[in-house]
């Protein structure tokens, strides 16, 4: 287990790729219990402070859009053998991300300071990098095209959730 995280935190450093992950199920459950449990924390968190008004169908999407999304889009690629490990490593860092940011959304009180905002931001785009780079692995591309799917991820899957369980 504890090489399962030094992959993952290879993957947040932008050494490792997501064909370094084990490619069974059981690293894709450990990496798929940690999102559901944090990001379900963070939720919970936020839920006090104006968060979405269905945190359950805000989680249940949040966990099912990637899946759905990076099937479409390795299909579209021609490589879905690289569904398992690619969602393994986006929910894996996922987690790991989200983690580092529970004590800023924590200690968000009705007026962050500059020191709170400029780390919210810097995790923030660090999430984007770390997705580019997993997708520039999973598609054998450039960072940039990386970057670009990501970002269009992103997009789609924060429509989506908005759209079904009400806005942030």
């Amino acid at each position: 287990m504890s090489e399962f995280f030094s992959r993952l935190i290879g993957i947040l450093m932008l050494r490792d790729g997501p064909q370094d992950l084990p490619a069974d199920t059981r690293a894709l459950t450990l990496a798929l219990t940690c999102y559901v449990a944090i990001t379900a924390l963070s939720l919970s968190l936020s839920n006090s402070e104006g968060g979405p008004a269905n945190p359950i169908a805000a989680l249940a999407l949040a966990t099912l859009l990637p899946m759905i999304l990076a099937r479409i889009v390795l299909g579209l690629r021609g490589r879905p053998a690289r569904w398992g490990q690619t969602v393994t490593a986006l929910f894996g860092s996922s987690a790991l991300i989200s983690l580092l940011s529970l004590p800023l959304g924590a200690s968000a009180g009705s007026e962050p300071g500059p020191f709170l905002v400029v780390a919210s931001l810097v995790l923030f785009f660090w999430s984007f990098a770390v997705d580019a780079h997993i997708w520039r692995h999973a598609l054998d591309t450039s960072f940039a095209a990386g970057l670009a799917v990501a970002v269009v991820l992103f997009a789609i899957a924060m429509y989506l959730i908005t759209s079904i369980a009400g806005p942030f």
